[in-house]
């Protein structure tokens, strides 16, 4: 729905009824005053006398109808509440031209002032202060009608001053109430605008982190593969082909990974019919040992513990963090072995990765970025991870996570 359908929809559903409601008391009230007036056609209200318990006051049997001047202005009012959220500051303009004319005929304030007053609190409640504060001056005149035939228009008269108090009080409340309504909204629609920003950051980073972890594992196990056919190509003749081998199923399976990581551009909302491949895990452990124990180095998994479910995320994750810290082994360590430990245990499930490299004593290495990101992966699950040199030589990566929902 479009933002002029729902302010349309808006329109029908409130301020329509809240109009006539209106129509129908100032109309009402109207009545009644001019049926119980003694002169003109809007005296003050009610002014037939107080009447007593004997003689009650009595309704005229000659009063005329209501001028169409009355009619007119009330029903300005009416229908400036009703476009109120369409053209608020030139409806509250004419609402008070309006009020002004009524009383200018002789009528007084009473639920016509509805309108002026609702209309303060559209503006202010759809405006910021130096937008719509400027406007409410138009309603000065309206205060200064029943004065008009006073020497010095009513300068030196107190109850001037008592009546343009009570009419700023009657239209403060109306335009606090807006403001306040007006701050929460924009607070509302900041925290929202904030959280949809972050999403969007997480998500990129989400993204930039399988792109890295796909692409850097993949590209590291061909690279290797590839200097291992170059130096057997006029020696070992026979071990080329395997080379080969695993350099196209290597690029193949990264290939399709990263097509499954950037579906999400092409269908966000996850509409298409064609089924999605699941995240990887630590059920295709072997493979990511198997493609380093191909390019001749050596490479193991062992798992300790009773192997159970793991949520789909930790699952993930622990996956990725094995992913990266053997794409690591193959490029910093030399031609140093590795070996991944999984243990399982009741709460968790820790996931070890070690090389047998050198001894880098006093020395150490500065975090890239996939010691960052293997962090955050351990982190948006619940977890923790640690990477450093070993004592003896080498360097280990050691994650913890949870095995439920953390």
């Amino acid at each position: 729905m479009s933002r002029r359908d729902r302010r349309l929809l808006r329109l029908l559903a409130l301020d329509v009824p809240l109009g006539l409601a209106i129509a129908f008391l100032a109309l009402g009230v109207a009545h009644a005053q001019f049926q119980t007036a003694d002169s003109g056609p809007f005296p003050p209200a009610w002014h037939a006398g107080p009447g007593t318990p004997d003689q009650p006051p009595k309704f005229r049997t000659d009063a005329e109808p209501l001028p169409i001047a009355a009619y007119a202005a009330i029903w300005v009012v009416v229908a400036a509440v009703m476009v109120r959220r369409i053209r608020p500051r030139a409806a509250f303009v004419a609402s008070v031209a309006a009020m002004t004319v009524f009383l200018l005929i002789g009528g007084f304030f009473g639920p016509v002032l509805l309108g002026p007053i609702v209309l303060t609190y559209t503006m202010a409640s759809l405006y910021q202060p130096r937008a719509w504060a400027p406007w409410t001056a138009v309603a000065l005149p309206m205060f200064l009608v029943g004065y008009l035939d006073r020497p010095y228009f009513g300068v030196y008269d107190l109850d001037l001053y008592l009546g343009l108090g009570v009419g700023a009080a009657l239209f403060s409340v109306p335009a606090a109430l807006g403001v306040i309504v007006r701050s929460r909204r924009e607070a509302a629609r900041h925290e929202r605008d904030e959280e949809l920003r972050r999403f969007a950051y997480e998500e990129r980073l989400r993204i930039a982190r399988e792109v890295h972890d796909v692409v850097g594992h993949s590209l590291s196990v061909i690279n290797m593969q590839a200097g291992v056919a170059l130096h057997v190509l006029h020696k070992r003749p026979d071990r080329i082909e395997p080379s080969l081998e695993a350099i196209r199923q290597t690029s193949k399976d990264a290939l399709e990974e990263l097509r499954g990581t950037l579906a999400v551009f092409r269908d966000p909302e996850g509409r298409s019919d064609r089924p999605r491949e699941p995240l990887p895990g630590l059920d295709r452990l072997d493979d990511l040992v198997s493609g380093v124990a191909s390019a001749g180095r050596t490479a193991e998994a062992r798992t300790e513990g009773e192997p159970g479910p793991l949520p789909a995320a930790v699952d993930h994750a622990a996956y990725r963090i094995v992913q990266e810290a053997l794409t690591n082994v193959v490029r910093h360590a030399g031609g140093a072995g590795a070996a991944v430990l999984v243990t399982y245990r009741p709460a968790e499930v820790v996931v070890e990765i070690t090389d047998d490299g050198p001894a880098r004593p006093g020395q150490v290495p500065a975090e890239g970025n996939g010691i960052a990101g293997m962090r955050e992966r351990a982190r948006a699950v619940g977890g923790s991870l640690t990477a450093g040199p070993r004592p003896g030589g080498g360097f280990a990566v050691r994650a913890e996570l949870p095995r439920g929902e953390r």
